[in-house]
């Protein structure tokens, strides 16, 4: 029985079902998609790519790249020190200047500034740290700090999180106080000398440092300390780090075996396969070598050959390069301040990078060194009776060359030459009196107003007629 003119047997319906399955499929998908190269379809290879599960890096881990990673320590000390290297100043102008020389005293007695370094990669690598401040006020370190009878401050101490036991600590559970969440009592093992000293210390006492926070939806599984404190700044460039190392060690074994010899030797197989063949090998090898090291040439059989395959690089320094490239950007910090690199590149200067870098630096500063500073400066002030707090501000990052200081100098000259051509214009129209205009050897100094002549009084003009007393001849 013939089919019905137009009609399609049951293989063509069930492809074009399929066809229209797959289309309607792809057009319900946001982005491009095309059904003849599978771009978007399930055929497509990248919609398959996806983000593995990640680790906490265990702080075993940590320690080990910071004391043997020379990159890993890097990228956790460069920021820390370049947030204390210039430090912060107070304006002696809003504030008494015995007052503000009174805090920096304390505050270089106490060597705040390497503390806080201190404390600051600590936070970095593992995630957070504390600052135990030693203010005396005749309790123990588990009781509330009284500040107003505070005697002396003996010193500051850096605990990493690590020493701090978070579930021995004492939190605060009561939704309605302030300190809700957090904890009132930190339980610590101070290592000292060759014994561990457990102890709680309350939150009065010490100055906290927290670093980046783990989302909610990752908190479990976590450990309680790092849920607290927060993450290493190593745990989101771990892979970054590990591919560049990767690189390089790649490269290093290619180097190693950039010069490889062969060697052929007739009948191999056959001395190999008699008793004692891989000694008389071996033995043939080392004359080779020793021939070799002596007369600098090779002594062989007539049918032995020796040849050299190279190692190619080619491509190396560029792959190279684009591996720093990437962990320069998961990091935020510039390849010329993290590599120590030279900016490269036509007209390539870095100012921009490191400008940008700054001011990442000084938001870092404001969000997570200030409070733990102030708080810092505002124990010395009560101890010392400081009543009005000064206020302080971090130095500048960016510092001028010696070119660019030379070159704001020559601005500033040829400013104050053009000011005094100006005014000589002004004085030979008229519209300036000579003698109202100063000028030194450089130009304009300022404009000086001339006192207008006062008359002498009858008394100024007595005084001028009397005559000098004459002194008596002995």
């Amino acid at each position: 029985m013939s089919r019905p003119k137009g009609s399609l047997n049951k293989a063509t319906v069930e492809k074009q079902q399929h066809n229209d399955e797959l289309i309607a499929q792809v057009s319900n998908q946001d982005g491009w998609s095309n059904i003849l190269s599978g771009l978007g379809s399930a055929a497509d290879k990248s919609i398959h790519t996806t983000k593995d599960v990640f680790e906490i890096i265990d702080d075993e881990t940590l320690t080990n790249i910071y004391m043997s990673e020379g990159l890993g320590r890097r990228i956790v000390d460069i920021i820390a020190d370049d947030e204390t290297r210039e430090w912060i100043y107070f304006d002696e102008k809003k504030f008494p200047a015995k007052d503000i020389k009174t805090i920096n005293d304390e505050l270089t007695r106490l060597s705040a500034e390497s503390t806080y370094n201190e404390a600051l990669k600590w936070q970095r690598l593992y995630g957070g740290s504390l600052i135990f401040i030693g203010a005396m006020d005749g309790r123990k370190p588990s009781e509330p700090l009284r500040e107003n009878q505070i005697k002396n401050i003996e010193f500051l101490k850096v605990i990493d999180r690590t020493d701090v036991s978070i579930s021995e600590s004492v939190y605060d559970y009561n939704p309605l106080s302030p300190m809700f969440g957090k904890i009132l009592q930190y339980k610590v093992n101070l290592h000292v000398g060759d014994k561990f000293i457990d102890m709680l210390i309350h939150y009065t006492r010490v100055v906290p440092f927290f670093n980046d926070p783990t989302p909610s939806k990752a908190r479990s599984g976590i450990d309680m300390s790092v849920r607290y404190f927060g993450m290493s700044s190593l745990q989101s460039i771990y892979e970054s780090i590990r591919d560049l190392g990767a690189v390089n060690q790649t490269t290093l074994n290619i180097l190693m075996e950039f010069i490889i010899s062969r060697v052929r030797i007739k009948d191999l197989k056959k001395i190999l396969s008699m008793e004692g063949g891989e000694a008389a090998v071996a033995k043939r090898l080392q004359v080779m070598n020793a021939s070799k090291s002596v007369i600098n040439a090779v002594v062989m059989d007539s049918e032995d050959e020796m040849a050299r395959d190279y190692s190619t690089v080619a491509g190396l320094p560029e792959l190279i390069d684009r591996s720093m490239l990437g962990l320069s950007g998961t990091t935020g910090i510039p390849v010329t301040r993290l590599f120590g690199r030279s900016p490269a590149g036509l007209n390539a200067t870095g100012e921009n990078d490191l400008r940008n870098y700054y001011d990442l630096v000084e938001a870092t500063q404001k969000n997570r060194l200030a409070p733990p500073i102030r708080r810092t400066v505002d124990l010395i002030c009560a101890w010392k009776g400081i009543k009005k707090v000064p206020e302080f501000t971090f130095n500048s990052l960016y510092q001028l060359s010696e070119e660019e200081k030379s070159k704001i100098a020559k601005t500033d000259m040829e400013t104050r030459q053009i000011e005094a051509t100006m005014n000589n214009t002004y004085v030979s129209m008229g519209a300036l009196d000579a003698d109202e205009v100063r000028h030194d050897t450089l130009g304009l100094i300022g404009v000086v107003e001339v006192p207008e002549p006062v008359e002498p009084t009858e008394e100024d003009l007595n005084s001028l007629k009397e005559e000098p007393k004459k002194v008596e001849e002995k």
